[in-house]
């Protein structure tokens, strides 16, 4: 069960607000509000001196909490980056290609999981084996279908991000590690929300930025790569926080000819970090991990559930997977584009935020979220239905 009183504390200063965009970017705890103003308050305050190894304990602090969240077996297979395209990248860029390699990959997909495979496929020749969507649905029997001995990767979202669709992770991971491909995931959408197990998964690879249901902000994210795969990912960008080869100034390199990288995920952080943001996703972790992650999927759920139910009258088009366990925590609901300054109006009497873009609304739900507020949800979306196109 929840702790309320925690949640309050957390979010009590969003009043009557009724938020429900963590599926764009996330109000962060009062907690994670905290931190970063702090990291910045001792940055002046000492005059930036020794701020980078105070900042790498940070990074190193930061670690073991998504490793527990996410059941990684080493915090060593967790490394930060800027955001999710960036982390996907480091893979699409960094695993050597054969003649005839293949990526399979839905054509539902965000553009920061799928533009760094494209990008592979024009630098590198790698073929793009693009499975179509069943009714607006991922179709992971195409995608297991679609796996041959050339390919190299299966890259899905865990959630995604225009239908809510939860993709069969273990599915997924099991066929990948039947057949030794790579297990990539974009788990932004679903990390910090709904429970992912990169073992129980055979996930090999996953990048989520930290804005959305890690509860920090822009500017930060994180990959998990598994010490399967590690070891044949060569970086495209070097430097002396990703090499082990490194001498500490006033020294020089001596060594010009090859570079020994660490032997786990810290290869990929190649240079100083966003570390006021790796606090906040550090912060936002240590909520998360308090509530309980089962706690937090099973209120998604049960608010899902209960908003569906609501709405299920609407001659508005509702995007609904077939299946209950497909139901990611994301409600989307299509209405009249030429009405959007109307549709915007009852919104806004009704104090719900929310992402709308060209008759499209995205709900997505979070724990501080209410059944009383699916409710009200629920009423603002009958008014817009008896809108007239």
């Amino acid at each position: 069960m929840l702790n309320l009183n925690l949640i309050q504390k957390e979010y009590g200063f969003m009043g009557d607000t009724i938020f429900l965009n963590v599926s764009q970017v996330v109000v962060p705890p009062k907690r994670v509000q905290d931190a970063y103003r702090r990291f910045m308050d001792d940055y002046v305050a000492n005059f930036g001196m020794d701020i980078v190894p105070r900042a790498w304990d940070i990074v190193n602090n930061a670690r073991p909490k998504l490793q527990k969240l996410i059941n990684a077996r080493d915090s060593r297979e967790i490394a930060f980056v800027k955001n999710t395209a960036e982390g996907i990248s480091i893979l699409a860029n960094g695993i050597k290609y054969n003649e005839g390699d293949n990526i399979v990959i839905s054509d539902q997909e965000h553009q920061s999981i799928l533009f760094p495979w494209i990008a592979a496929h024009e630098r590198y020749g790698v073929k793009l084996k693009v499975v179509k969507s069943i009714d607006r649905e991922v179709d992971v029997d195409g995608l297991i279908a679609a796996i041959d001995e050339h390919t190299r990767v299966l890259a899905v979202s865990a959630v995604q991000f225009s239908t809510g669709f939860r993709a069969n992770l273990k599915k997924l991971g099991d066929a990948c590690h039947e057949k030794g491909v790579i297990f990539c995931v974009d788990g932004i959408q679903a990390l910090g929300r709904l429970k992912i197990d990169v073992q129980d998964c055979h996930i090999d690879y996953m990048a989520a930025g930290g804005n959305k249901g890690l509860l920090a902000t822009l500017g930060a994210g994180f990959v998990y790569c598994s010490d399967r795969i590690v070891n044949d990912i060569i970086p495209c960008y070097a430097g002396y926080q990703s090499t082990v080869s490194h001498v500490s100034p006033p020294s020089i390199t001596t060594e010009f000819d090859s570079l020994e990288w660490y032997p786990h995920a810290r290869r990929f952080e190649s240079g100083n970090l966003s570390y006021n943001c790796i606090e906040a996703i550090s912060n936002g972790v240590d909520l998360v991990l308090e509530l309980g992650i089962e706690n937090i999927e099973e209120h998604i759920k049960i608010l899902e559930k209960h908003l569906r139910s609501l709405i299920s009258d609407l001659h508005l088009y509702v995007v609904q997977a077939k299946d209950e366990e497909n139901w990611g925590g994301v409600v989307c609901v299509y209405y009249p584009a030429e009405r959007e300054s109307d549709v915007v109006r009852i919104l806004e009497e009704h104090k719900i935020v929310c992402t709308m873009r060209g008759g499209y609304i995205r709900f997505g739900l979070e724990f501080y979220n209410t059944i009383e507020q699916m409710e009200i949800v629920a009423k603002a979306l009958h008014i817009i239905d008896k809108l007239e196109a």
